[in-house]
């Protein structure tokens, strides 16, 4: 198995990445998946040692009850003596998971395929020999990959949407705790975002310490919304400084539904 570990995988000779491909070119064996994921940037395919910085060799795991059969280990005498291996999966999206990395990847393609059905989605993830997901796991992994895509959503926002003659909806939300707590939204942390009606372009950004104040709103908005632009907001009372500000400002009743000019 090892020797097939080589961190290379061709994706274009998968001609359809859905679950039959997935099955057939993926997740058969292994070695096909760890090559998959580091082509991917998933798994790092070398590592070096955190106590000699020589280069980790790729080495079976013997031990047991172990989801992941190959680890990182250090070839040097002096850390041997302390057998010091490093796991696959640390500093990965599949750290401090049990599932299988085969599990983990099918679950991905799921997910960015759009299947939300539980009962689905356990059936395609049941793999030969592993129990079936429990309903609190899905959903767990769900919210997981959600917010790995707000995340990179908020880094790739860079520049101002909207501008003249064109509209964007702005609102906030709060974010659960994720599985793993990875990243910078954390549990409790207000994002606002926004999205422009006529050109779909999108921005996301945390509200800093947690604070959805006006002046900390005001602030997002500016840095991410062409002030030409005409907002909606709903009729949270922290929106009602963009009037103050000269911002061609609307509001939406989420009880009747209604749009109107916003009054301060």
């Amino acid at each position: 198995m090892v020797d097939n570990l080589c961190g290379q995988f061709n994706l274009s000779a998968v001609p359809v990445y859905n679950l039959i491909n997935l099955g057939r070119y993926v997740v058969t064996d292994f070695a096909l998946t760890f090559n998959f994921c580091c082509e991917l940037g998933l798994i790092a395919s070398e590592r070096s040692c955190t106590r000699c910085r020589r280069k980790l060799k790729l080495s079976l795991d013997h031990r047991e009850e172990k989801s992941t059969p190959v680890i990182f280990r250090c070839t040097n005498s002096k850390c041997a003596m302390h057998s010091y291996y490093f796991s696959l999966r640390d500093g990965t999206l599949f750290e401090s998971s049990k599932l299988s990395i085969e599990k983990v990847v099918i679950l991905a393609n799921l997910f960015v395929s759009k299947i939300t059905s539980f009962q689905q989605i356990q059936d395609q993830c049941q793999l030969s020999g592993e129990t079936k997901l429990s309903s609190e796991t899905i959903s767990d992994w769900l919210s997981y990959f959600r917010e790995i895509c707000l995340e990179v959503v908020a880094q790739k926002t860079s520049k101002l949407i909207g501008g003249p003659g064109l509209t964007v909806e702005v609102d906030e939300s709060k974010f659960g705790k994720r599985k793993y707590n990875k990243g910078r939204l954390v549990e409790g942390q207000w994002v606002v975002g926004g999205i422009c009606r006529e050109t779909k372009e999108v921005f996301l950004a945390p509200c800093p310490q947690k604070q959805r104040d006006a002046a900390t709103l005001l602030t997002i908005i500016n840095n991410h919304v062409n002030k030409q632009s005409t907002i909606i907001t709903d009729c949270w009372r922290a929106y009602d400084q963009l009037n103050a500000d000269s911002w061609a400002h609307l509001t939406v009743n989420h009880q009747y539904n209604f749009v109107g000019m916003c009054v301060t």
